[in-house]
């Protein structure tokens, strides 16, 4: 060691202070060690952890951090990572959620935040780390998408935060990016809606387009729907499911009250609505139940009650991945351009029934929505400024174009 410099060894001794721990040069890991002591454990083993650092002024700043993490009630160390706490929350954090919901949950996590932040150690992600991982998303997910992702992330580690394994929830610090423009909902025109009819005939999707056309029920509402629940010729006085009386004027219905949620309950309480039907969805309807309880007694199963209307062989609630396969299929058959999904007929009910007059605050009621400013913003391109209303006005509309081929 030449004349003047000084040790590294001596000079952690001379710069460490009393009670911020002990700091010494390691000469085999080439690098300055500090180590403290935080009392004991509720088994009485002493607890000493020790970090390490290129200079004493690191290693002080990391025993400072130890001995206010063991005030706080903060877990010690810095080795657990992002991914483990993103396994960790979908393991413990969001238990009873939809399996639909769990499904998103777990492509956002597996897909895009463990492969872009998963090695980072929890306690030193920084802002500027997740807007760098946010960025990086930008040119291939829409800006909705990466808003679920990084509240995905905000979730995670304010589930690591309750646990004592962080301190501070950077996420909430960064706004998401703009992403890519994503698909915006459509809907049919009136001869589309016609041609996907006609080409679903004889297929049991058929009443299905049929009843979403003409009612504008969530596809979550339409694939759970009993026929207990759908009164196609009411009689004066029957009991109904409610538990009330159909009154004399009574008009063929379906109760729209549950969805194949886990609570089986729907969207919102202004979800839970009873919606007429137009005669058209009934003689669809009718035929459609009368045509399979047919086949069942051909195939010997005459005797099975049949409790949902859109329900599988096996009497279970048709999958969604079935409902839009079948959808494509139709679409497809029926020559109408684009790619649609079933929601998206939810979307061609609230045009058409513009198109034929009804005003926003009907339309709202109809499809279940609190707010007339949400239906406005969420089908603002569907929606023109009219004035009078109708149950009968779709059925007018189809049985012009449709009915008489």
């Amino acid at each position: 060691m030449s004349e003047g410099t000084e040790n590294p060894k001596s000079r952690a001794r001379k710069q460490a202070r009393r009670g911020d721990g002990s700091i010494y040069w390691d000469e085999s890991k080439e690098c300055y060690v500090g180590s403290i002591s935080l009392g004991t454990d509720p088994k009485g083993r002493r607890i000493r952890p020790s970090v390490r650092g290129e200079s004493v002024k690191e290693v002080r700043r990391k025993l400072k951090e130890l001995k206010d993490d063991y005030a706080d009630g903060i877990e010690l160390g810095d080795k657990y990572t992002v991914e483990e706490a993103a396994r960790d929350w979908l393991k413990s954090g969001v238990r009873g959620r939809e399996d639909s919901t769990m499904e998103n949950l777990h492509s956002y996590t597996e897909v895009h935040i463990i492969p872009g932040l998963g090695k980072a150690k929890l306690k030193r992600l920084t802002a500027d780390q997740v807007d760098t991982f946010l960025e990086s998303l930008t040119d291939r997910l829409a800006t909705s998408t990466i808003e679920r992702v990084l509240n995905t992330l905000r979730r995670i580690i304010r589930f690591a935060e309750s646990r004592n394994k962080v301190r501070r929830n950077v996420a909430l610090l960064v706004d998401p990016p703009k992403g890519k423009e994503g698909r915006p909902s459509k809907s049919m025109t009136l001869v589309q809606a016609q041609a996907v009819l006609r080409a679903s005939r004889g297929s049991w999707i058929h009443p299905y387009i049929a009843l979403s056309v003409f009612t504008g029920v969530r596809t979550e509402e339409a694939r759970p729907l009993k026929w207990q629940h759908t009164h196609l010729n009411p009689v004066k006085g029957e009991i109904c499911s409610c538990g009330g009386k159909h009154p004399e004027t009574e008009t063929p219905h379906v109760e729209v009250w549950r969805s194949v949620r886990t609570t089986k309950d729907t969207k919102t309480p202004k979800s839970r609505r009873t919606i007429a039907l137009p005669a058209y969805v009934v003689t669809i309807l009718t035929a459609y139940r009368i045509k399979d309880q047919m086949e069942r007694e051909d195939a010997g199963r005459g005797r099975e009650k049949v409790e949902y209307v859109f329900g599988t062989v096996n009497n279970t609630v048709r999958d969604a991945a079935n409902v839009r396969r079948d959808l494509r299929k139709i679409v497809t058959k029926a020559e109408v351009p684009g790619s649609w999904t079933p929601r998206e007929l939810r979307h061609t009910f609230v045009s058409l029934m513009s198109d034929q007059g009804a005003d926003e605050e009907l339309i709202a009621d109809l499809v279940g929505h609190a707010r007339t400013s949400t239906t406005r913003t969420i089908y603002r391109h569907q929606l023109r400024p009219v004035i009078t209303k109708g149950a009968e006005l779709l059925d007018k509309a189809f049985s012009e174009g449709l009915l008489e081929r």
